[in-house]
């Protein structure tokens, strides 16, 4: 009963580790996500690889050669980080922001911008997808002629500084921000059209502002003329994300905790040690199974005849055992 006890409870904790190890991420904006919230179709596409951080990241060799995504950003970039990113900028080097609530103003500040997102829900009561929170843009520039329209969710607007560079699509002149979410244009709500896409030189490079962070996850990429647009941003260049300012959840926070116990237990000295430390387990737990037998036959006979004496019975076991070894 005690080895099927502890022997369910190995194979338990052995299911559990694989499971955590095997099962995919389903962090938002995670390159490994395959569900409706991942990028996992995004970087099938785009050939993505992501840098764990901006300040040290070797994209910025050849800055006009790449572009770099930063998707849903949260937390406040700092001001190395920034700086990294405007020397990347100046030097050629493309940069596609796609925020709607996170910290992509953080950015735009620090690269001492004007333009901001709004941080306004757009809503679009006519121009939209199977809800008005899904928002459909047909307004688009000549420079996306090959795009026919994007479909947008839960995006907000740009707050577009004149002069800093050009809009390339707009929300139609029924959209409104929805500011108390009840899906209806009240008075006091501001009405459309808003840009929604636009483009700022910025030194040799460029910075396209998407005022929506959903665009490119698996459950959005493939409405409208989003992988379209995608395939026009990427075309020619190497593809880079930022995953330094995405939350990692618990089941993610387990796997790499997993990938750091494996790589130290791998080690060539961690080996040797695991493996003389599992032999002196199994050498213990024989002899305490032998002791523990020993006990158990005495126990029984005493069991069955109270009156006899337990030393007595005990010499006589060790001669018996003292014969069978011989």
């Amino acid at each position: 009963m005690r080895k099927a006890l502890i022997s369910g409870v190995l194979v338990g904790v052995l299911a559990v580790i694989l499971l955590i190890r095997f099962f995919p991420s389903n962090d938002d904006f995670s390159l490994d996500n395959p569900f409706w919230n991942g990028l996992k179709n995004f970087k099938k596409e785009t050939k993505a690889l992501s840098i764990s951080s901006v300040s040290a990241a070797g994209f910025i060799s050849l800055p006009a050669k790449n572009v770099l995504f930063i998707i849903g950003p949260s937390g406040v970039y700092t001001k190395r980080e920034v700086e990294f990113i405007s020397s990347y900028l100046r030097e050629g080097g493309v940069l596609i922001l796609a925020d709607d609530f996170g910290s992509g103003n953080s950015i735009l500040k620090g690269l001492r911008l004007k333009t901001r997102f709004s941080r306004h829900l757009v809503v679009d009561p006519l121009f939209r997808g199977k809800s008005s929170v899904l928002v459909k843009i047909v307004d688009l520039s000549t420079s996306l002629v090959n795009v026919k329209n994007l479909m947008l969710n839960y995006p907000t607007s740009l707050q577009f500084k004149s002069g800093e560079g050009k809009i390339l699509a707009t929300s139609s002149s029924f959209s409104f921000f929805d500011d108390n979410l009840n899906g209806k244009k009240e008075k006091k709500e501001i009405k459309g059209p808003f840009p929604m896409v636009a483009e700022i030189h910025y030194g040799k490079g460029k910075i396209y502002l998407i005022s929506d962070s959903s665009l490119f996850i698996n459950s959005m990429l493939s409405r409208g003329g989003n992988e379209e647009f995608l395939k026009t941003l990427i075309k020619g260049k190497n593809t880079f994300i930022d995953i330094s300012h995405h939350p990692v959840g618990y089941l993610t926070k387990l796997k790499n905790t997993e990938i750091r116990i494996y790589q130290v237990i791998s080690r060539f000295e961690m080996k040797y040690s695991i493996f003389l430390i599992l032999v002196i387990i199994i050498i213990w737990l024989q002899f305490k199974k032998k002791k523990s037998g020993y006990e158990e036959n005495i126990q029984d006979i005493l069991q069955k005849h109270p009156t006899w004496d337990r030393k007595i019975l005990e010499i006589i076991l060790q001669k018996r055992k003292g014969i069978k070894n011989e």
